[in-house]
């Protein structure tokens, strides 16, 4: 585990989250069974939907919460409790991008908390380049015409320097990217005919290292098995934490982490890898579309 990623709370909570869920399964228990057992050992007030949203990490445990469920699980071992406490501390500190909280909507802010704690992601775009692979020039138009609302320059540059820290932290963490793009990503101007070759310029360069795969759908295959658009699946280092998908939609993104739509979108991205170009292939392409922009 690098030290970049130790930086993130999420990491923390997410394994606090999948090690609680362990203890309760162990214990033959449901979300509803602990809910309302610690509600009588307590008098506070806990739900099933807590006790998921504390397993699946998405809020974070206090030590007491910890506490009280490890004693309703009858788990004494002294090493594990403190292990445990230690990761609930750990996980109430502030991500690298708390002083950007004043520009990230709640469904952003859970993108990039995913994003922090995933050790690989299945991306698949059908519109434009990842975030995580734009140059500042492609992700200045994106932003600049992709919200509802208009940005001043101020704000604008701070959004771009977000999503420029978004790809260093993924760099310096060893975030890996399996990326499958429709071939109209490529012809889809953004900017100028220099901002769409510098580009995919990068993509070629990003391609040639080990963090990254990329395919390429040609559109003379038609059809594939995502016209619905964007997806995305998280995949987490620890065997024990359950993966996520996205999915985006006109309404905002959506995360799904039950097993079946995880399942699910897996067997979709590996639909879309069949349709796609081998990497040689797809970054050919890729290269003789940016000469068309010269």
């Amino acid at each position: 585990m690098r030290v970049a990623r130790l930086a993130s709370p999420t990491v923390p909570r997410r394994r606090l989250g999948a090690e609680l869920r362990r203890l309760r399964e162990r214990k033959g228990m449901t979300g509803q069974d602990v809910a309302a057992q610690l509600k009588d050992r307590t008098g506070r007030r806990w739900s099933d939907s807590k006790i998921s949203r504390i397993e699946t990490g998405r809020v974070s445990a206090t030590v007491g919460d910890v506490r009280d469920m490890l004693d309703l699980y009858e788990v004494t071992d002294p090493d594990t409790r403190n292990a445990l406490f230690g990761l609930a501390r750990e996980a109430v500190q502030q991500g690298w991008w708390q002083p950007y909280n004043d520009l990230l909507s709640r469904n952003y802010a859970t993108f990039i908390d995913l994003e922090a704690a995933a050790a690989w992601m299945r991306i698949f775009e059908p519109l434009v380049v990842p975030g995580l692979l734009q140059t500042p020039a492609y992700a200045r138009e994106i932003i600049r015409k992709g919200g509802p609302l208009e940005l001043d320059e101020n704000e604008l540059e701070r959004r771009v320097e977000l999503r420029m820290r978004r790809q260093t932290v993924a760099q310096e963490s060893g975030l890996s990217l399996w990326v499958v793009l429709d071939e109209a990503v490529l012809h889809k101007q953004v900017g100028d005919k220099q901002v769409m070759r510098a580009q995919l310029e990068r993509l070629v360069t990003e391609a040639r290292t080990s963090r990254l795969a990329l395919h390429v759908i040609p559109s003379e295959s038609g059809g594939h098995a995502a016209t619905s658009g964007a997806f995305g699946i998280f995949v987490f280092p620890d065997d024990d934490d359950r993966d996520s998908v996205y999915v985006d939609t006109m309404a905002g993104t959506l995360y799904l982490d039950r097993p079946s739509d995880v399942a699910a979108a897996n067997l979709v991205f590996d639909h879309l890898l069949v349709a796609a170009l081998n990497s040689d292939d797809s970054l050919a392409l890729i290269a003789a579309v940016a000469e068309k922009y010269r």
